[in-house]
C-alpha cells in the first residue's frame, strides 16, 4: 500500500510539473555552446551577456534570498527609464516603470569575506543603453565578455550537501584531466521553488581558459 501511494504521489507531481513545463521552457536562458561533454560534465563557451547583479552578505541561503528579492523587485518594475517623445515644443521626457521578463538561471558567486554576488541574465532584447535603470542603488548592470566554463549539471534540492557532492565530483574530474580554473565556483539555479526537486536543474561552474 505504501509503494502504491508513493507511486500515486509521483504521478501527481509529474502531472503538475508537466502542466507548468511550457512556461518554464519559455524562460530565456543563456545561449551557450557545448565544446566537450562527458556525462553530466560539460565544457561550455558563453557569449557576452548583460547582467543585473547585486552583492549581499550572509550564508549562501540567506544571501540567495536577499539577492533574489532585490533583483526580482527590479525586473518586476522597480526601475525607471526616460522615454523620449517626438520633437514638439516644448521637449518633454516622461519617466515610466517597465517590467522585465524573467530569465534563468539565478547565479551565485562567493567571495572570501562572506559576501555573495547574485545575478540574473537580462533578456537579449535589451542593450545596456535600453535596459531600464534600477532604482535600487545596490544593483549593478554589467556587460560580460565571452568566457568558457567547466560545468556539472544535477537535479535535486539546492542544499549544501547536494551542491557539495557535485562540486567535489567536478573538482576530481578537473584534477584528473589537468584542467586549471581561473576563478572560484559559481552556482546556478534554474527553477522556481514549486518545481519538484527531481525535475530541478542546478549547476556548478568554474571559469577556465579558452
Amino acid at each position: 500500500m505504501k509503494h502504491f501511494l508513493t507511486s500515486i504521489i509521483f504521478v501527481v507531481l509529474g502531472a503538475c510539473f508537466m502542466s507548468l513545463a511550457p512556461a518554464a521552457q519559455a524562460t530565456e536562458k543563456p545561449d551557450y555552446t557545448i565544446v566537450q561533454s562527458d556525462d553530466k560534465i560539460e565544457i561550455r563557451d558563453y557569449p557576452e551577456m548583460l547582467l543585473a547583479e547585486v552583492t549581499v552578505m550572509g550564508d549562501r541561503d540567506r544571501a540567495a534570498n536577499r539577492g533574489f528579492r532585490k533583483l526580482a523587485a527590479f525586473i518586476f518594475g522597480d526601475n525607471k527609464v526616460q522615454s523620449k517623445i517626438a520633437m514638439t515644443s516644448p521637449v518633454m521626457q516622461t519617466p515610466k516603470s517597465e517590467s522585465i521578463a524573467m530569465t534563468a538561471p539565478v547565479v551565485q558567486t562567493p567571495s572570501n569575506d562572506g559576501r555573495w554576488t547574485v545575478n540574473f541574465m537580462m533578456p537579449s532584447q535589451y542593450s545596456k543603453e535600453t535596459l531600464p535603470v534600477p532604482l535600487d542603488p545596490d544593483i549593478r548592470i554589467v556587460e560580460t565578455k565571452p568566457y568558457r566554463t567547466i560545468s556539472i549539471r544535477f537535479a535535486g534540492r539546492s542544499s549544501k550537501k547536494n551542491i557539495g557532492k557535485h562540486q567535489e565530483r567536478l573538482t576530481a574530474y578537473m584534477e584528473a584531466n589537468g584542467i586549471k580554473i581561473l576563478s572560484g565556483p559559481e552556482y546556478a539555479f534554474y527553477d522556481a521553488p514549486f518545481v519538484p526537486p527531481m525535475f530541478r536543474r542546478n549547476e556548478v561552474h568554474y571559469r577556465i581558459a579558452q
